[in-house]
């Protein structure tokens, strides 16, 4: 899918992430117990350290955080969202949409439309597309919430997953425009590749029983692939080395072939904004793509780890943060991943307001397992307010 969308203006971005701060020193049993492996490793791939969620902490918190600070900066526009999309692949519930309960906590009109898209690590630049093409069609302003936090916590004995990935939100406004330049995508997806990145069990293909228990702990219950990495049905499993083979085989191409569409040199783009999956991916991508280094940013990635659907509004806010905006900057964004899906942007920046990543704290009186079981049986049963 190739789309210019004109009317539209990406007006302000921020980030947030835990202020949990894990180092690869600290975590040395991933790589045998060696700090000579780790720091082999953190040469490799670039990872320093992470910021995972805290307990009782969700991509929708991290979420509330970067937009609450975004409209805390734009109080104008508060009263005149239109339409609020969540995209994430850890949602508060299966239903209802935490586009809905967002809407409440952020204060927003009811007036405003609210949904959720389930995508991962190309989901802000999806929903980039989606905003603009409302913002274009009549909405005068629509955010754009997209974050990532896992529903467990991540399995300590998981050397593919655990080590690299941290926890983050991202916030985009994108306002209606008569003057702005046009906003360039290019998407697409094969799902052939939908089972390399999947969460197996919880939904209707692969559901909890209700009648035999001994079928659910099938899903949760720890089994090892021949790699001696350990994995649970219900929880994130990625064959790693056939996502690599994927985004090597499709995005450096993919990226090339969007700058032929809409006539642009690389010489005409400031930044190439990847999804910061590790700086080895990146740097490989820009290599096969012929993208300069010094305008491929990933130390990102060294700070925060992979945020998955976070990592490219991280990535902005890091790099322009202190600046206050991005100063009329050239980008390509691009995200790749879960589906497999990828999608770009080409953004004539404009002097979109960023601010740096926003640390969100450990959550203060976060109600344990048991609280929030109790809690939903009172409500249901009656004998709750």
């Amino acid at each position: 899918m190739f789309a210019k969308i004109h009317g539209a203006r990406i007006a302000a971005i921020r980030a947030a992430v835990p202020t949990q701060k894990i180092c690869i020193e600290d975590e040395l049993e991933y790589y045998g117990g060696s700090l000579k492996k780790a720091q082999r490793a953190k040469a490799m791939i670039g990872i320093d350290r992470r910021r995972p969620a805290w307990p009782g902490q969700t991509a929708s918190d991290l979420c509330y955080a970067a937009a609450s600070s975004l409209l805390a900066d734009h109080p104008d526009v508060k009263e005149n969202i239109d339409a609020l999309i969540f995209v994430s692949q850890s949602p508060d519930y299966h239903l209802p949409a935490t586009a809905c309960i967002l809407q409440e906590r952020l204060g927003l009109p009811q007036t405003c439309a609210a949904f959720d898209v389930n995508q991962g690590c190309a989901g802000f630049v999806y929903g980039l597309w989606l905003a603009s093409s409302l913002a274009s069609s009549g909405c005068k302003n629509v955010l754009i919430l997209a974050g990532d936090a896992p529903i467990w916590p991540r399995d300590a004995s998981n050397r593919i997953i655990a080590p690299i990935f941290g926890d983050g939100g991202g916030v985009a406004l994108v306002s209606a425009s008569d003057s702005g330049p046009e906003i360039t995508f290019s998407i697409g997806v094969d799902g052939s590749g939908h089972d390399v990145l999947i969460m197996p069990a919880g939904c209707t293909r692969l559901p909890f029983s209700w009648e035999n228990n001994d079928d659910n702990l099938a899903l949760i219950e720890k089994f090892t692939d021949a790699s001696g990495a350990s994995w649970r049905l219900y929880d994130i499993y990625m064959n790693g080395k056939k996502v690599f083979e994927f985004t090597m085989r499709v995005v450096p191409d993919h990226i090339k072939e969007f700058l032929q569409q809409t006539s642009t040199s690389v010489d005409n783009i400031d930044y190439f904004m990847l999804h910061q999956a590790n700086r080895q991916i990146v740097g490989e991508i820009a290599k096969k793509a012929g993208l300069p280094p010094e305008k491929t940013p990933s130390e990102s990635f060294s700070k925060f780890g992979n945020l998955s659907s976070a990592s490219i509004p991280a990535a902005i806010c890091d790099l322009f943060g202190e600046k206050g905006s991005t100063r009329n900057a050239t980008m390509l964004l691009c995200g790749y991943g879960v589906g497999l899906s990828w999608a770009s942007c080409l953004w004539h920046s404009e002097n979109c307001d960023v601010k740096p990543v926003i640390d969100v704290p450990k959550p203060e009186n976060a109600p344990a397992w048991k609280e929030k079981i109790k809690y939903w049986r009172d409500k249901i049963s009656g004998e709750a307010e």
